[in-house]
């Protein structure tokens, strides 16, 4: 029996390190907000900054053309590896599962400590316990999967309608008002002042209390397990590798992805300015059924637009700027909150809940043009990012070279 080795250079496929690499740059704007406290503050909070009109603009524009989007991307390519990790191990007659495991636990001890000590936002750890579910897809046909995945999208549907009824039913009784600064003024102030200690406290309570329970509350790992499962049949049919010959299937996805995800998603960017979600207001539930169609759809239209465009000599020279970026997305999409920590945290400057969205804007642009340049100059001489080379090494049980 041969043993599986990892994936050369040389069966690297270009169009998903790219794409891998430009669904980085939606995650940072999307956890911009988060990293730099800005979601914390009060309506007034946001006045005070003095950008608020601006900030309004920007805000908006991010929750229609981002806000979820780039996170199912990311997604869907996790699911596409997990196939193209099936078929090789296939072709190679290897052990799939406890290797596959091995590799899960490893992501989620990696994500545990990027929650802890930088970004309690950290999505590591939600993917390794959801791809624990994908495992059990692994044999089912397409038709199961496909329902699968379109069952998981509506799921936090349902999910909210269940605890809007239950609210509706038995309203909890007013909260009197607080006294003293609120909650979230002490999250911020510890943030911007505190020592290094108090923040990775407020990182491990901002788990418990915060993270969890509300990834749980908009079904985050249902949703996330849907794209896993359409990424698992784009591998299994290899249609990241046959663009030019599923074209028409292609373009039907980006024509239905605009037409459905368009209109979906400018709802549900109205919906995420007001509180109506997090209240569980009877409007509320028009959040999740339009993130439910709009999301994915505006995701596959990004997808499907992107491939196409990749087929063109022309444009295929300046998207394969993002494949550096991609090829080592995991060292880079820990190096955003390692610089964000720097940019916002008390044992940095200190900036915390002091920018809102419109310069947090520029700051992310900044941000990933640093991060183009390191990781062209990086992937010149070494065959994987510093943390894909460790990841890769604990998988395998054997150091990877990675010198070029």
């Amino acid at each position: 029996m041969s043993t599986i080795q990892p994936t050369n250079s040389s069966e690297r496929h270009s169009l998903l390190d790219a794409l891998r690499g430009f669904a980085l740059l939606g995650i940072l704007f999307a956890n911009m907000p988060i990293h730099s406290g800005y979601f914390l503050l009060s309506e007034q909070g946001h006045h005070a900054l003095g950008t608020f009109p601006e900030d309004t603009v920007v805000e908006w524009i991010e929750h229609f053309l981002i806000d979820g989007k780039f996170y199912s991307l990311f997604s869907m390519l996790f699911g596409i590896g997990f196939g193209l990790q099936m078929q090789r191990s296939a072709l190679q007659d290897s052990k799939f599962l406890p290797r596959f495991s091995r590799r899960l636990l490893i992501m989620f001890i990696l994500g545990l400590l990027h929650a802890v000590f930088l970004f309690v936002g950290d999505i590591l750890t939600v993917y390794a316990i959801t791809a624990v579910f994908l495992l059990l897809f692994r044999n089912s046909t397409d038709k199961t999967v496909l329902r699968m995945a379109i069952f998981m999208m509506i799921l936090p549907v349902i999910q909210y309608a269940i605890m809007l009824g239950v609210h509706l039913a038995n309203p909890p009784a007013p909260a009197p008002p607080p006294e003293g600064p609120s909650f979230f003024d002490i999250v911020i102030d510890t943030y911007r002042r505190g020592y290094y200690p108090d923040i990775m406290k407020m990182n491990m309570g901002g788990l418990v209390i915060g993270r969890y329970p509300d990834l749980l509350f908009t079904g985050r790992f249902f949703r996330v397990l849907a794209m896993f499962l359409i990424g698992f049949y784009i591998a299994r049919h290899t249609i990241y590798a046959k663009v030019q010959e599923n074209r028409p299937l292609i373009r039907k996805v980006m024509v239905l992805g605009a037409v459905i995800g368009i209109p979906c998603n400018i709802i549900l960017a109205v919906m995420m300015t007001k509180g109506s979600y997090y209240e569980l207001e009877p409007l509320g539930i028009i959040q999740p059924m339009v993130y439910a169609f709009g999301v994915p759809a505006l995701c596959l239209f990004y997808a499907a637009g992107f491939a196409l465009l990749f087929e063109k000599q022309e444009w295929r020279k300046r998207l394969m700027v993002f494949a550096p970026l991609g090829q080592m997305a995991l060292t880079n999409y820990l190096l955003q909150s390692l610089i964000c920590v720097f940019i916002f945290m008390g044992y940095g400057m200190g900036m915390e809940a002091k920018i809102g969205p419109a310069r947090l804007s520029l700051i992310a642009v900044g941000i990933y043009l640093f991060q183009v340049a390191f990781s062209h100059i990086w992937m010149r001489y070494f065959r994987f990012g510093p943390v894909e080379w460790v990841w890769r090494s604990a998988t395998y049980l054997k150091w990877q070279p990675l010198r070029k």
